[in-house]
């Protein structure tokens, strides 16, 4: 809920942003509806056009749906101004149709154009990561493991004795203090027979892997936030 509540901020936000490039002046944001003394509504921003016209600005995450027009239309009439709806475009063709018909000016974002902020997204990738790893049953999120100790894993985990994994790393000394320092950082524990540290050493693999791969992931994701240098949105005026 706590997210969704931060979403919506960031998207009025942006939004606020989106008219300020077009040449509108914000006047003010949460705007609330008093009709009779009494408080019936709230719109998200209230904007002057660069001729002067004001609108009553509703802001969709998402596509459009008749129910958002609708809102969009009786809102802004309710304030006495000019209806206008941001949003990714229409959720159907319903919905078009009655934009048109009761004059909802609606600006069309790109599809890829994210109304999240950049921290909040941080957020959700991390919640992701996260979700991603319980899964798993080692908690090993902070856990660093050194080239010789993947080395050793990659081994135990590939290898059909403790004789032919030792043979891979150089020896069972050299095996055995890595496998020392493995259990000492939490990512292997104490097993009977080979075949249980071959399990865990399978598993820890996974994991490892895992997490690396969402990690580039969510670095390749604050990469696309900084190269999206503003897209131009479009209007249906």
């Amino acid at each position: 809920m706590a997210l969704m509540s931060r979403r919506g901020i960031s998207s009025e936000r942006i939004a606020r942003g989106v008219l300020e490039r077009m040449g509108f002046k914000v006047l003010s944001s949460r705007q609330r509806i008093i009709t009779q003394g009494i408080e019936v509504g709230e719109v998200d921003l209230v904007a002057e056009s660069p001729e002067g016209e004001k609108y009553s600005v509703e802001v969709k995450a998402g596509r459009a749906s008749v129910t958002d027009v609708r809102q969009a239309y009786s809102n802004a009439k309710l304030l006495g101004l000019k209806p206008m709806l941001i949003c990714k475009g229409y959720s159907d063709a319903a919905a078009e149709v009655v934009a048109k018909e009761l004059g909802v000016e609606v600006i069309e974002l790109p599809q890829f154009y994210l109304l999240l902020e950049a921290e909040d997204l941080e957020t959700v990738v991390r919640q992701a990561v996260m979700d991603a790893l319980e899964d798993y049953e080692a908690p090993m999120v902070h856990i660093k493991v050194e080239a010789n100790e993947l080395k050793a894993l990659k081994a135990l985990a590939s290898a059909s004795s403790w004789e032919e994994a030792a043979n891979l790393v150089g020896g069972h000394e050299k095996l055995e203090v890595y496998v020392s320092r493995l259990k000492s950082k939490g990512v292997l524990k104490p097993t009977r027979g080979f075949k249980g540290i071959r399990r865990q050493a399978s598993r820890a693999l996974s994991y490892l892997m895992l997490n690396y791969r969402l990690k580039r992931v969510e670095k390749a994701l604050k990469r696309l936030l900084r190269s999206l240098n503003h897209p131009q949105p479009t209007s249906n005026r």
